[in-house]
């Protein structure tokens, strides 16, 4: 069990900078029920690779300068034995992420739970 919702943690979330924040964790509760359903929906456990990123570390990364990681809103996954187009594809039929932004990247998938409309992009 998590202590943010069935399948997540706090922790999960936690930048993972150094020499930065000390790991905080801030994380939108939006963010945490759109990243349930949509584990709920793939039946598999989701993997969070990036979370929560303080402004200190999401600029050593070459973040965006506005990036929804540092609001707590953002998290980059990916799912064991699932592609990033099909894990995109599946994030497109929960609400929270069909109005926000996806990314897709090599790996992982951007997902986040913006409020200025929804955004869809490929990384490099």
């Amino acid at each position: 069990m998590g202590d943010l919702s069935k399948n997540f943690n706090r922790s999960e979330f936690a930048c993972r900078g150094e020499k930065c924040c000390g790991g905080s964790a801030p994380v939108d509760p939006v963010l945490v029920e759109a990243l349930q359903d949509l584990r709920d929906r793939v039946k598999q456990p989701i993997h969070i690779t990036s979370g929560f990123r303080c402004i200190k570390h999401n600029a050593a990364i070459g973040g965006a300068e506005d990036s929804q990681h540092t609001l707590g809103k953002a998290a980059d996954v990916r799912v064991v034995g699932m592609s990033p187009v099909d894990l995109a594809e599946a994030a497109k039929k929960v609400r929270a992420f069909a109005n926000g932004g996806i990314g897709l990247y090599g790996a992982w998938v951007h997902l986040d739970v913006r409020s200025d409309g929804p955004v869809r992009w490929r990384g490099v």
